[in-house]
């Protein structure tokens, strides 16, 4: 992750850089490509960070553009006007020759200036990029976001343009997963948005962000773990899968939300249902059940310690 302001130290990587996209950039989702795509060969990504919530950690945003990307805090910025402002983007970048913004793109004091701002005091073009819809909904972060929290992967996913996904450190569970449930894979969440509590169907991939990395197909739950020791979890399945897992971390896709969280009286109960949940992500996933429906003796993955759940 690179600062904005470290380009000050950087003359020759600053001058460089003809063309710069301008936003937040909390989602890196359909309408912020649209912005990406009016760059030139020598662009750059500038997100301008603030305190609220963000849909994609900025340490995870460089895997979905093929720019660079800087990032500034939004105090840095917020109290200038719309000279200021120009007059700073220039002094880090003094060979700017476009500039790139969304049709909603606000900044100065009190959020006070707009688009046509910036063409009143920037010399070279400014690239205003018009509303992006999918169908008849407007993409951006605030309403992904709410999608995701009512449990609506289809369309949240259809704005992102990819399967939402929530990545983090493998960690070890309960301890009773393999020996009295079923075994999971254990994740710590890195800081990205937690969608509605419950189980969905969806992919798990193994080790650090990459398109070359398998996607494994899962069952997987993000929740409190009412039926057993009442704590937060997020936790994913393979199906019909025997892994020996030795990587650090994972990325847990989510494809469609299966059903709510619920409290079981007894670890049967629960077991049966996970079972249930396992057929219906099959059929959701179009894949093949493979799995022995033998819920006393079945092991379907070898953990390492760590892993365990």
């Amino acid at each position: 992750m690179w600062s904005f302001l470290s380009l000050l130290q950087k003359p020759n990587l600053a001058y460089n850089i003809t063309s710069l996209a301008l936003g937040k950039f909390d989602g890196m989702h359909k309408a912020h490509q649209a912005l990406f795509e009016q760059l030139d060969v020598k662009g750059a990504i500038l997100c301008i960070e603030s305190d609220q919530g963000e849909l994609l950690p900025k340490k995870y945003r460089a895997f979905y553009a093929s720019y660079p990307i800087f990032h500034l805090d939004l105090r840095d910025v917020k109290e200038k006007s719309d000279k200021e402002f120009v007059e700073f983007l220039l002094k880090v970048l003094p060979n700017l020759k476009r500039l790139v913004v969304g049709y909603d793109f606000r900044f100065g004091k009190n959020r006070h200036y707009y688009t046509f701002d910036l063409s009143k005091c920037f010399t070279g073009e400014v690239v205003v990029i018009e509303e992006v819809f999918y169908k008849k909904l407007s993409i951006h972060s605030g309403l992904i976001k709410e999608l995701l929290v009512n449990g609506n992967l289809k369309q949240a996913n259809k704005l992102l343009g990819r399967p939402y996904e929530i990545r983090g450190s493998i960690v070890r569970g309960q301890g009773i997963g393999a020996k009295k449930l079923i075994a999971t894979i254990n994740l710590e969440n890195d800081g990205f948005l937690l969608p509605k509590e419950g189980v969905y169907a969806g992919f798990v991939q193994l080790g650090a962000q990459s398109t070359e990395s398998p996607k494994y197909p899962a069952v997987i739950f993000i929740g409190n773990r009412v039926s057993t020791d009442k704590s937060f979890a997020i936790e994913g399945h393979l199906l019909g899968l025997e892994l020996e897992v030795v990587e650090k971390e994972a990325g847990f896709f989510l494809i469609k939300y299966l059903r709510e969280n619920r409290h079981f009286e007894y670890l049967s109960d629960l077991k049966e249902q996970m079972y249930k949940d396992i057929e219906v992500a099959y059929k959701v996933l179009k894949l093949k059940n493979t799995e022995s429906q033998n819920t006393n003796n079945q092991k379907i993955l070898s953990l390492t310690k760590e892993a365990n759940g």
